[in-house]
């Protein structure tokens, strides 16, 4: 019997030292299996990151129509241009219609003169074609006053530029009035039926020639402003397919980045957003920038997985310093769309969803304890903690 309970006893205790070791071990497993992390105070940011390019704001592409062949070319990739350089020239029957009017000029002048003894039809008709002129330079005049009105009342230019566009009017139309008057005198011997004859059939050369004189500027290509040669497409004797670009120009003063964004995240980006570019392989890192342009229209884009997606383009200005940055260079754009300074902060690991409420883990005393929570902004990192969590509480992040 003394035996029996022996073995009983025995049995207890061995049973008892297999749970103490199992709950120490169990225990020590559980200090083992997690990490841990504090809520600490920082600094966090809402960012958008996109692929950019560097590019000129001022930028001008000069299209083929698929219709005219390649003349001569003046300018090579990477060559600087002034203003009004020709950049390319495309064959054209202009200049030999131009020489066609002036013959029928010169022919009415031999006719005129037989009519009319003592007129210096030379003259008249010079004077004639000058008054053409005026008048179409009239009409560019007064268009260019509306629009300077329009944007004097929007507030984008100053008065004085108005005072301009309005005096250019008013120079003109004086201008005309003297040549009128300068006209009547030259043909006042000559009869009506004659003088409105001539004015009818000058006045329809003139016509002509100024037509052509703006057509021969569709077969020269010329910079419209200072810049280089960033793109040409082209050779003498080809007729470069229609929509190609032939040649293209960019003005390296005024650099941008480009970037194309996603319509969900576009929509929330708003000019003078903080913005940075970097480029690793280049060691180029610039901060401190800004978002300058937002484009109005969102377009279709191919992707690198080949789906099509809406985006936008938006651009951030570069300082001049930075004018060395060769154009065409690809850079990380980084948009900071909201930022907070002081906040509780956690691991993004420490944060889980359920039942559409999120919770992290509080580790308070070797106890492991949920908590709701209320998060605020999030970064590829961390997720401020409005509300749930104080300063230094300890949270499980695994």
């Amino acid at each position: 019997m003394k035996n029996k309970k022996k073995i009983i006893i025995g049995l207890i205790l061995i049973i008892a030292s297999v749970g103490i070791y199992y709950g120490y071990t169990s225990m020590m497993s559980t200090e083992e299996d997690y990490t841990s992390a504090t809520v600490f105070r920082g600094d966090i940011r809402n960012i958008f990151m996109e692929n950019g390019e560097i590019l000129s704001e001022n930028i001008n592409s000069y299209y083929s129509d698929g219709m005219k062949r390649v003349e001569s070319i003046h300018v090579a990739v990477g060559d600087f241009v002034n203003t009004d350089d020709i950049l390319l020239e495309f064959e054209s029957t202009v200049d030999l219609e131009i020489e066609k009017v002036n013959q029928e000029i010169k022919s009415l002048e031999s006719a005129f003169n037989e009519v009319v003894k003592g007129v210096d039809f030379e003259t008249v008709n010079n004077v004639r074609l000058e008054i053409t002129g005026v008048r179409n330079s009239l009409a560019l005049a007064e268009e260019a006053l509306k629009r300077s009105e329009k944007l004097y009342a929007e507030g984008v230019i100053a008065k004085s530029e108005l005072d301009s566009a309005e005096l250019a009017v008013s120079q003109l139309k004086n201008q005309i009035a003297l040549l009128n008057n300068q006209y009547n005198l030259l043909v006042k011997g000559v009869s009506s039926d004659i003088k409105q004859q001539y004015e009818a059939q000058i006045g329809s050369l003139a016509v002509t020639l100024d037509i052509l004189e703006k057509t021969r500027s569709n077969y020269i290509v010329k910079a419209n402003f200072d810049g280089i040669i960033t793109e040409l497409n082209a050779f003498v004797g080809s007729i470069p397919m229609a929509g190609t670009v032939v040649v293209e120009l960019q003005d390296t003063s005024n650099k941008s980045v480009y970037a194309d964004f996603l319509v969900d995240e576009a929509v929330r980006i708003k000019e003078g957003m903080p913005a940075s570019i970097e480029n690793k392989d280049l060691d180029l890192s610039i901060e401190n920038l800004s978002v300058t342009r937002i484009y109005p229209k969102a377009v279709a884009k191919l992707s690198e997985l080949g789906v099509v997606q809406k985006r936008v383009t938006i651009t951030v200005r570069l300082p001049d310093s930075f004018d060395q940055l060769v154009l065409g260079t690809n850079v990380d754009v980084e948009i900071t769309v909201e930022q907070k300074k002081n906040v509780l902060l956690v691991p993004e690991s420490a944060v889980f969803e359920k039942n559409r409420q999120y919770y992290v883990t509080v580790v308070d005393k070797g106890q492991m304890i949920e908590k709701q929570i209320v998060k605020g902004l999030e970064d590829s990192d961390f997720i401020e903690i409005i509300s749930g969590l104080n300063e230094g509480d300890l949270v499980r992040t695994d």
